[in-house]
This record gives C-alpha cells, structure tokens and sequence, in this order.
C-alpha cells in the first residue's frame, strides 16, 4: 500500500472508530472513557500500528549484541502481575559495555492507558505507561540503557534472582489485554563515539545520568513481597503519608545516591493542571487531606533518613496517554511517557548517619499529595575494597522550608489562582576512605509557578506551569574541588481550552498544548580540566477537538526531538494528524550542518 494511501486509512478508521467513544467531560476526571461504555468488538479495526518514542535510542558498541535473553512473557488481562526466575546465558559472562532492557508490547483491543513497572529483585529498573490502543494491531517497544543496574545483573548472572513486572489491567470494562516481553540485550567493546554519518552512530545514554560508574552496589527500598501480585511500590495517599524500608549498608560506603521512581494517579493523575480554590485556603490542615483537586499545582517527592529530610524533586509533569486528548499521544507518545524519569539524590553527604553497621530507615513521602502516588526507590551505593571501614562526618544541613505564595480568586466557575514556589538547599559531608578525605557538596534549587485562569462562564480556560531546578554535585579535596556535576532542567507547559457551541450545530471543545523538556548537564574534572556538556530539548506542541458529550474528534501534534554531546548530535521531528504519523525525519549534527 502507498504510504499516503494507508495514512489516510488509518485516519478514516481511527476517527470513525473513536467518533462512537464517550467521553467525561466533567473537570474531575480526565479520562477518555466512560465506565458503562459497552464496546461492540467487531468494530474496532484491525490495523498494525507502532506507537513511537522519538527520544535518542542507547548508545551501543556495535548494532549486535554479545547475547540476548527473554527475561519474562506475560500476557496481563484480569491479572495483577507477573514474575520469572531468571537463569543467566552460561556465554555471556561479566564483563559486558553496555546492558539494554526492552519491553516490546502490543494490544490485543481497545483497552485504558496503563502505568507498569519492572524490577529486578524488588529494585526498579523501569517504570512506563501504556499508550491507548485505539485499534487492534497497535504495538510498542521500550529501550532502556539499564547499564547503571550493573549489580543487579552481576547478581542475576551469578546466581539468578526473579524479574517482576506490574501492570494492573482489567478488562472487565474494556476488552484488551496487554502482551508483553521483557529482554535482556548484553553488549562488548568500546562505545562508538557518535562522530560517524550514521544517525544511529550518534546515540548516547540518558541525559539525565550524573554518574559514569555503576555502582558496586543496589539496594531495594521498596515493598517486599511484591512479586506475589501486588507490585513492589509503595502507595502514598496524602502529604502525610512516609513509607520506609530498613536498610544496613557496608561500613566501607564512600558513596550513595537515591534513585527515586514515582507515578501519580487518581485525583493526582493530572496535578500539573489543578486549580487552587478558595476553600482550601481557608481549610484547617485535618481538612486539606482530603479536598480533591483544590490544592494547587505544586508537588515534591523526598526522602529521609530516620525520619530526617535529605533532600527531594519536583516530578518532572509526564502526560499520560488518556489526558487532555488521546489523539495528541497517538501513536507518538508523550515527553517521557514510555521511559519515565527517576529522580537522584545524592546521600553522601548524609553517611555519617548511616555507617555504624546498624539498620536505618529510607522513607519516602510526596508533599502536598493526593489519592495516589505510587512511589519506590534504589539505594545506589559505592563501596572502598581497600578498606574495611571509612570515617564520616558532616559539614552543612542547610534545608529551610519552600517559600510558596499562594492566591486565589474565584466567583462560581470564573476566576483564577496561582502558586509560586521556590527553595535553595545545601548538604554537605566528608568521608575519609582510601581514596582521601573528600567532602562531598550538594547544592537544590527549585523554582516552580502555575496559574490557572478560567473565563467565559467556565468556557475558556488557560493554564500555565513552569518548572526549573538546577542540582549541583561537587566533590572537593581541602579547598580544590575535584569532579562537579550539573544538571539545569526547564519544563513549561500551556494548556488553553475552549467551549465552542457552533450555531446549530454541536459543541465543540478546542485544545490547544505546548509542553517542553530541556536540561543541561555538565561534567567538569578539576578546575583546570575538561568540560563536557550535553544538551536536549523536547518539544510537543499539539492541538485538536472533541465533541463535548459525544467523544473525541480529532487531534494533532508535532514532536521536535533535539540532543547535543561537544559534536554529536541527535534530532527528530514527527508529525502526527488524527492517529497517523504524516511525516517522521531523523537527522545527526552533519545532516544538520549540512542543510544550514
């Protein structure tokens, strides 16, 4: 079939198909289906339909690898989750480049949009969402550079251990399930540096990442059992709510750092977008729990040591699939849908509380949360071989409350509120291992405004979210600093919505949506060292309408995809127009260049 001619079809299918859906408008839920909708199977079409991620693919020694495995099959309809023991390759030993985790999925019908995680021994190595599948065929694949669980897999090579997967289905309602593998891709040699003419030559890891050595070891601070069904997360439900696992470490830690993953849902599954009424304000703090969608658009994820704060993140606002319009996140998914980001702390600075061989509680909380947060974390810990014990001690606990101003105003469905949130903290720690006595510095700032603006008689609305944080790690020997990491991360986000009653004809709700990613991270060694930088942008911008009361109509969108490492660099562009994907280039620096 010509290409243009099977766009089309898909557009056609997919827009009579969805033109039957209903939808609840209701500002409460964003969801795209009703609950009481009945599906006639033999309407959903039946098209192969790959959903795509335009972000850098893992960077890779060669295009093969050494060895392969699937890890775990399961196909996920009424059931809660799944579990495999692994038995490693027996030619494939340690040492390996590069480890690639892939989820490849597909759907078997109509089915929601799914929030699943996979873990390895209880420790989280990917968390995701599901796209919609608004057509029989529709599948997916997942890449994730999982080469920072070295451990893990040491671990599993050595002796096994179980892979667990979660996705809490059900199709009850609706009746598509999910089929999921899970591999293992291990590679061998050097890492191409991306200066080839090849686009998939210029891949590089996660931007995200500040630490280039795995660490010797990864500890789970998670729910244990949860390879029974029931997953390995904790759920947080309200700002009150910390949940802890005991952890001892070894006594020669010269590092740790928390990777923390999290996922909202319920009330909480579009918090970037909730307004703050006036009620709330005036609310006593007993009552607060339990005000739904009132409280505003600012929320942080933390942690603590024995019930003390060491630190926390602004989750970066993953969309998921079912929000605002589906058609804008078919078949391109949302910044950060299908591989969703964790957040690090780094603990270091805090190991003179841990290192006297005792157990100690890592708990975690999410401020200002509510009904769920699905929440667990990696305890990341680097260990002195030469030595039996280090010495630690701290410097700086700087962690004043987060300045947030507040205001609302509101006269029936009109008005407007805003928030604004900032905050500086500083930890800082030495430890004292074979390697010297090296203090580490820790230096968070966040800065945060969201206003939501509703005029019309609740016709129009205009919501406006900006998130920037800047994390600096620096690691010092006396007054000279050795090695410092930077990342600088700017997320904002507009969402405009209009009711549009068409003289005499339907109503008619228009979207508008601009959503973007960009971070910088810099590596430097020593003050008179080498820098590197890296650079992404991630841009959506995406526009449609639904008819109110009677489904969604239409939706398109435009994905711009760019990353930049000295001279290697990567970009994407993708079109979408009514759940087909109308134009798709990929490019590197000299393509880039040469077209300047």
């Amino acid at each position: 079939m010509h290409p243009g001619l099977y766009e089309v079809s898909v557009l056609l299918l997919l827009h009579l198909y969805v033109a039957a859906f209903i939808c609840t408008t209701g500002a409460s839920s964003p969801s795209l289906f009703d609950g009481n909708l009945e599906l006639p199977r033999g309407s959903i079409p039946t098209v192969s339909l790959e959903h795509l991620d335009p972000t850098l693919p893992p960077a890779l020694p060669t295009q093969t690898p050494h060895c392969s495995l699937v890890v775990l099959q399961q196909d996920f309809a009424d059931t809660a989750g799944a579990s495999a023991n692994y038995t490693h390759p027996p030619d494939c030993p340690f040492p390996w480049t590069r480890v690639v985790l892939e989820l490849s999925a597909a759907a078997t019908d109509l089915q929601e949009s799914r929030v699943a995680a996979i873990w390895i021994d209880g420790a989280e190595v990917l968390r995701t969402a599901t796209p919609i599948p608004m057509v029989r065929g529709a599948f997916w694949r997942v890449h994730k550079d999982v080469t920072r669980y070295t451990a893990l897999l040491r671990r599993l090579a050595g002796g096994g251990g179980v892979i667990s997967m979660m996705l809490e289905n059900s199709n009850a309602v609706l009746p598509g399930v999910f089929s999921a593998n899970v591999s293992l891709h291990y590679y061998r040699g050097p890492v191409d540096d991306g200066r080839s003419k090849s686009v998939s030559n210029a891949a590089h890891p996660s931007v995200r990442s500040l630490y280039r050595e795995p660490a010797d070891l990864v500890l789970p601070i998670s729910k244990p059992d949860g390879q029974y069904g029931s997953g390995f997360w904790f759920r947080i439900d309200n700002e009150t709510g910390v949940e802890s696992t005991t952890v001892t470490i070894p006594r020669n830690t010269y590092r740790a750092v928390l990777e923390i993953f999290v996922s909202y849902h319920g009330e909480d599954e579009s918090w970037y977008t909730n307004p703050l009424r006036n009620n709330y304000l005036h609310q006593p703090t007993a009552a607060k729990v339990s005000a739904p969608r009132a409280n505003g658009a600012f929320r942080q994820v933390y942690a603590t040591i024995d019930g003390r704060y060491v630190g926390g993140h602004v989750p970066f606002p993953v969309i998921y699939p079912s929000a605002i319009n589906p058609f804008f996140w078919s078949p391109v998914a949302a910044i950060g849908a299908f591989d969703m980001p964790s957040y690090d702390l780094d603990l270091t600075p805090f190991l003179a509380l841990m290192l006297d061989g005792r157990p100690h509680e890592i708990g975690l909380g999410v401020r200002s949360a509510l009904p769920h947060w699905l929440v667990n974390a990696n305890l990341h810990l680097w260990v002195d071989y030469w030595s039996d014990a280090v010495q630690a001690g701290p410097v700086e606990y700087f962690a004043p409350a987060i300045q947030m101003n507040r205001n609302a105003e509101w006269r029936n469905p009109d008005g407007q509120s805003e928030i604004g949130a900032e905050g500086l903290e500083r930890f800082a720690g030495w430890v004292s291992s074979s390697r010297g006595n090296l203090t580490t510095e820790v230096r968070h700032k966040i800065k945060l405004r969201s206003q939501v603006q509703v005029q019309n008689r609740g016709a129009v609305t205009q919501i406006d979210f900006i998130l920037k944080e800047r994390t600096m790690v620096t690691v010092m020997r006396g007054n000279q600093w050795l090695h410092r990491a930077e990342a600088v991360l700017d997320a904002p986000m507009q969402v405009q919505t209009a009711i549009v009653n068409a003289a005499g004809g339907p109503v008619l709700q228009k979207t508008r949506l601009f959503h973007q990613l960009m971070e910088v991270v810099s590596l430097s060694e020593g003050q008179a060292g080498a820098t590197t930088t890296r650079e992404l942008t991630d841009r959506q911008d995406a526009e449609g309408s639904a008819l109110v009361g009677g489904g969604w109509e239409s939706g398109r969108s435009r994905s711009s995809y760019q990353y930049r490492d000295g001279s290697k660099c990567y970009a994407r562009n993708v079109a979408t127009t009514g759940g087909a994907v109308i134009q798709d280039r990929k490019a590197s620096c000299f393509a880039m260049a040469d077209d300047a």
